[in-house]
């Protein structure tokens, strides 16, 4: 399992706060004002970014060997 961020969803804040509470800092932004991006290989899917992004952008999925491909 891997956090997910919807582009269209995110709020673009400055100081994104799932990124503040990424315990591998698995969550960044390329850009000022762009949207927060997940690192897929650091994420531990432990959803602890759900609950802080004020936008609801951010999503749990399944990564499979399918989804690698």
């Amino acid at each position: 399992k891997k956090a997910y961020i919807n582009p269209e969803a995110c709020d673009r804040s400055v100081a994104c706060p799932a990124a503040r509470v990424c315990p591998v800092k698995a969550i960044y932004r390329e850009q000022l004002y762009a949207p927060s991006i997940v690192n897929q290989d650091i994420c531990i899917g432990c959803s602890k970014c759900l609950n802080y992004c004020p936008a609801g952008a951010l999503s749990i999925i399944t990564i499979s060997e399918e989804n690698i491909g």
